[in-house]
């Protein structure tokens, strides 16, 4: 089933010049749309970062971590830099070098299980899959 403007063609309400003018306005609302949603999730994945920054415990640093790689896991390195700050504990460092490498290795349908695992503990431990 086509568009309501499709079919108004079809049933010759519409001329062929109208449709084309429809069509065009249609794909840009649809361009403006997907733009608006690309900025709107930069903005969400750019806060969700900062709020890292505002962790004063490692508690507080792991649980935001966790919500920011389970909306995208793509941001392990960023977190691995701020966890940095953490200089006294190697081993909460570690940690998150084995979750970037836990998440490089399976596939994206698995990340949550895998996060969830992982997150399950204050320094938990967990084997990566080979």
């Amino acid at each position: 089933m086509g568009t309501l403007s499709e079919q108004l063609f079809k049933a010759g309400l519409l001329s062929e010049k109208q449709l084309r003018e429809q069509q065009a306005k249609e794909e840009l609302e649809g361009e403006r749309l997907n733009q608006a949603q690309i900025s709107q999730l930069k903005v969400d994945g750019r806060r969700n970062c900062d709020e890292l920054d505002k962790c004063l415990t490692m508690r507080e640093f792991k649980y935001q971590a966790k919500q920011v790689l389970l909306q995208d896991p793509s941001k392990v390195g960023v977190i691995i830099q701020k966890a940095h700050r953490f200089k006294s504990s190697k081993k909460f460092i570690w940690f998150f070098y084995q979750v970037r490498d836990g998440l490089q290795r399976l596939p994206q349908d698995k990340h949550e299980r895998f996060l969830d695992r992982a997150f399950r503990k204050s320094g938990s431990t967990f084997i990566i899959p080979d």
